[in-house]
């Protein structure tokens, strides 16, 4: 079976604390381009159809006006939002990447894929994520995750979080939030009470570029119900699609093909990363991956 349509989610609604501001409308372009033009331009030409950006009421009007200068004309665009106003008092970010996913239910019915605003995942993985999800290797409960090397991932401007992961037969068995990875003397490992917890470099990492079929939201929504039970009240608790996945797999509710990519990843964690990603761009543009001006 060959599905026509496929969605691509693109949360753009977090705060960018550790890079200082709104790092998903940071020009990054030779002609003010987003990375999201860029993610947008590499999506459609793998056929993708329909874009679903997670964005928050407060930066609505700022974050059309920038996206619509780029997009792909023939592209459908839909917003859905994760609002600040929802939150209990004394939160002040919003609840994390799955319930960003969360909110699109009423606005997806087709197989979709997910992917941060502010990151580039390169071309090649989003052309294999879109035959995923048009085959009949997706539907409910089989899903798929593009795994990363983390040699691929890390910044060398300071700590980032990873979706640490193990993989056996092309399928995810565990995934492990890990924050504070950094390189550290040529080695890449995090400190966790005093210690240095080194990590082979060859690791796959989830870098919250997803594939799923709708039935996912009924897990979203469960799990999401009974997170806020026991963490609505913790102003630094999140709810995040990497801990949604490690639950329904080790239930044994749902496969997760990890699509390994040779694609490199990079993206802007931190403010000295921006001056990488317009290198990167730069390159790329220079190469012929990208027109000089995404309008051509």
């Amino acid at each position: 079976m060959t599905r026509e349509k496929t969605s691509l989610l693109i949360m753009a609604a977090g705060m960018g604390s550790r890079y200082g501001g709104l790092k998903q409308l940071d020009p990054v372009g030779p002609n003010g381009e987003l990375l999201i033009h860029y993610t947008l331009y590499d999506a459609h030409l793998s056929g993708f159809d329909k874009a679903v950006f997670v964005i928050r009421k407060e930066f609505e009007e700022e974050f059309k006006d920038m996206i619509l200068k780029f997009i792909p004309p023939d592209m459908e665009t839909v917003y859905a939002y994760q609002e600040m106003a929802d939150l209990p008092e004394g939160r002040k970010k919003p609840w994390g990447t799955g319930h960003a996913i969360l909110v699109c239910k009423d606005v997806i019915s087709e197989p979709f894929g997910v992917v941060n605003a502010d990151d580039f995942y390169g071309r090649g993985s989003y052309k294999a994520l879109n035959d995923f999800l048009k085959s009949d290797q997706c539907g409910k409960n089989r899903y798929s995750m593009v795994g990363y090397l983390l040699k691929n991932t890390v910044s060398l401007h300071g700590g980032v979080t990873r979706g640490v992961s193990t993989v056996s037969d092309s399928l995810l068995v565990t995934i492990d939030e890990t924050s504070g990875i950094e390189v550290k003397d040529g080695k890449i490992g995090f400190d966790r009470d005093g210690s240095w917890i080194e990590i082979d470099p060859m690791t796959f990492v989830s870098m919250n570029f997803w594939g799923f079929d709708p039935f996912i939201f009924e897990d979203i929504e469960s799990q999401f119900s009974q997170f806020l039970d026991t963490n609505e009240h913790d102003p630094k608790s999140e709810f995040l699609i990497p801990d949604v996945v490690a639950t329904i797999v080790e239930n044994g509710k749902a496969k997760v093909k990890v699509i390994d990519t040779d694609e490199v990843w990079f993206g802007m964690t931190h403010p000295e990363d921006r001056e990488i990603v317009m290198g990167e761009i730069e390159r790329m543009i220079t190469e012929g991956v990208y027109p000089r001006n995404l309008r051509d």
